[in-house]
């Protein structure tokens, strides 16, 4: 048994995981839904630990498929306690790992069998969903189950999850309930006409008092599951810098709209990576093109700047080129390009010649094989350096609220 996480990388990084005797609800617009993030959690869990989801939305078959949609895996280590398939008359898949509920309408029969599955050594126990117990029987009955359960992971060492739609309820009942629970994650749409987005954000958390939390984007993709979104990356830096290497190397599907090797209009690509999905977007560096660097900045959330460490006299043009596309002010990370050729600057003579902020990071990147360069392709970057300037801006960009 090793402690769960969630499998969502701002949740497991902002919270530090997910601690044993704590409950979190994850509170959903009626447009967004939040089956995806029990998938999630249960997927990232059942290989090393025990886990029972008490099911009322579905039957068991239907759930086991849909995880199935997102290429995760079920194995004996996930328990079902179901609540649903003997309330719409569908045959009982009843098993090892299934334990039915025979009168799913009978109040005490639910608390007494729940109650006994929560002695049995569970890790993680996840409620789907929360908010058709609410439903069903009401907020004091509701309030009822969260007590049990408290008192139960409070004596073991296991964790709770508990998914719920917030179908505008009672603010004041809505908020008993969530005051029972020790994290809240909210999720919402962006909505203007039409939902054209998803985010969610911590807005309370128990075990971390005083500290503040920001809220993401994400999206839901099949196969993979949960995934922060960042809409916008701009790649920007003088000619022959390395952009469209850095691209090239970060994307498995990467174009580029170019001329002998040199891009006229822009680099893109779409980079998963550590549970991040990103677009790439590359600028041209010469300067017979900068009327396209405010249009290709627009929008952008964060920004990797690429300069070659050989070639200094070009870090002027580099800082206009932040100028021009009007990105300055976002989160940034240099990638300093070509860190292993003869003549290479340092990290810190690049700092200091480039002069930005001290805190804006630097990372060295360098060619895979010096021997394979073509000059009219981009150049294939080692894949730790390349990693390495991503997983610095995702972690900056992610600590920005977009939604403040």
């Amino acid at each position: 048994m090793v402690d769960p996480l969630f499998g969502i990388a701002k949740l497991d990084g902002e919270l530090g995981g997910f601690p044993t005797h704590k409950s979190v609800i994850f509170s959903a617009s009626p447009a967004v839904g939040n089956e995806a993030f029990g998938y999630q959690i249960v997927a990232n869990n059942e290989k090393d630990n025990k886990i029972l989801i008490f099911l009322n939305r579905t039957s068991p078959p239907a759930y086991f498929k849909e995880m199935e949609e997102f290429h995760f895996p079920v194995s004996k280590n996930i328990f079902v306690l179901d609540a649903y398939s003997n309330l719409t008359g569908i045959e009982s898949s009843g098993s090892a790992n299934v334990i039915v509920i025979k009168n799913p309408n009978d109040k005490e029969e639910i608390l007494r069998t729940l109650g006994a599955e929560l002695e049995k050594g569970y890790t993680l126990v996840l409620f789907d969903s929360f908010s058709l117990v609410v439903d069903t029987f009401g907020f004091d009955y509701a309030i009822s189950i969260i007590a049990m359960l408290r008192e139960k992971i409070n004596k073991s060492e296991t964790a709770a999850a508990l998914l719920f739609t917030d179908w505008g309820y009672g603010e004041n009942e809505r908020a008993g309930l969530m005051n029972l629970t020790d994290a809240e994650v909210v999720i919402r749409g962006i909505e203007k006409r039409v939902i054209f987005g998803q985010y969610f954000g911590v807005i309370k958390c128990k075990w971390l008092p005083g500290k503040s939390f920001t809220s993401t984007l994400f999206k839901v993709v099949k196969p993979g599951g949960i995934k922060i979104a960042i809409p916008k990356i701009l790649v920007t830096g003088p000619t022959d810098a390395g952009k469209s290497s850095f691209i090239h190397s970060a994307s498995k599907n990467a174009v580029s709209v170019d001329k002998l090797g040199g891009t006229i209009a822009l680099d893109h690509g779409s980079v998963d990576f550590k549970g991040y999905l990103a677009d790439l977007f590359g600028t041209p560096g010469q300067e017979r093109f900068d009327p396209l660097l405010k249009l290709l900045g627009g929008d952008s959330i964060g920004v990797v700047l690429v300069v070659d460490c050989t070639k200094p006299e070009q870090f002027p043009r580099a800082i206009e080129m932040l100028r021009k596309t009007e990105t300055f002010g976002l989160p940034i990370v240099i990638a300093a390009n070509k860190a292993d050729l003869p003549g290479a600057l340092s990290i810190d003579d690049i700092k200091n010649r480039l002069h930005l902020n001290n805190d804006v990071p630097i990372t060295a990147t360098v060619a895979e094989d010096l021997s394979r360069i073509d000059p009219n392709q981009p150049t294939k970057l080692k894949k730790s350096g390349v990693d390495e300037v991503l997983s610095t801006l995702f972690r900056l960009v992610i600590e920005e609220d977009l939604f403040k």
